[in-house]
């Protein structure tokens, strides 16, 4: 387990206990509480309160304030991802943006790889962190309420057909990959062609 921070509340304010995470997970005290609230603390656009399961988009325009948002979780399967992207950028929208956090941020980078063989896309890669703040109540009278606050790495990968509202000089920019011989992808599709 990783150690995290936990703060142990008892009915009164001033009595206080920290201790890790694993200590409470094998003292086995996890199975008498529930989860009641979590917050993403220090990442805009990151609430995995609206969608948290599956990937989500949505779509009002094609500029830079109105990006298609594509979430990527661990759960998420990375075809339906690619397809959700895809259907984005072939209806008209130049740009695309996937966010992933934690151990979703190997899955969101294969994910942006895929797309940028597929078809010629600028990319940005932003890289952050936030808190998350976990609230735990018991199921059983007694027992305290568990506050459990930990810091997981944020990705932001926005991909784009043009340079609009795209900064070339930006750290995380790369271009568009060169279009090698005998490389099996059609650009004026987006689609692979069947090697012969």
């Amino acid at each position: 387990w990783q150690a995290s921070t936990i703060v142990l509340f008892n009915a009164a304010p001033s009595h206080l206990i920290t201790s890790t995470l694993s200590d409470i997970f094998l003292a086995g005290k996890m199975d008498k509480y529930r989860l009641v609230e979590e917050k993403v603390i220090g990442a805009p656009g990151f609430d995995r309160s609206s969608a948290d399961a599956k990937p989500a988009n949505t779509s009002t325009g094609g500029t830079m304030e109105d990006i298609c948002v594509v979430r990527i979780t661990p759960q998420a399967k990375p075809r339906s991802c690619i397809t959700t992207a895809m259907n984005i950028l072939e209806s008209g929208s130049n740009h695309v943006e996937l966010r992933a956090m934690g151990k979703a941020i190997n899955k969101a980078v294969t994910i942006a790889e895929i797309l940028k063989r597929k078809m010629p896309l600028h990319q940005i890669t932003t890289l952050s962190s936030c808190e998350i703040v976990n609230v735990y109540e018991p199921l059983e009278e007694g027992l305290d309420t568990v506050v459990n606050q930990h810091y997981v790495s944020c990705l932001t990968i926005t991909l784009s057909r043009d340079l609009t509202g795209i900064d070339v000089n930006d750290k995380g920019y790369q271009p568009p990959l060169e279009i090698q011989p005998g490389q099996p992808v059609d650009y004026n599709t987006g689609k692979i062609v069947a090697a012969s």
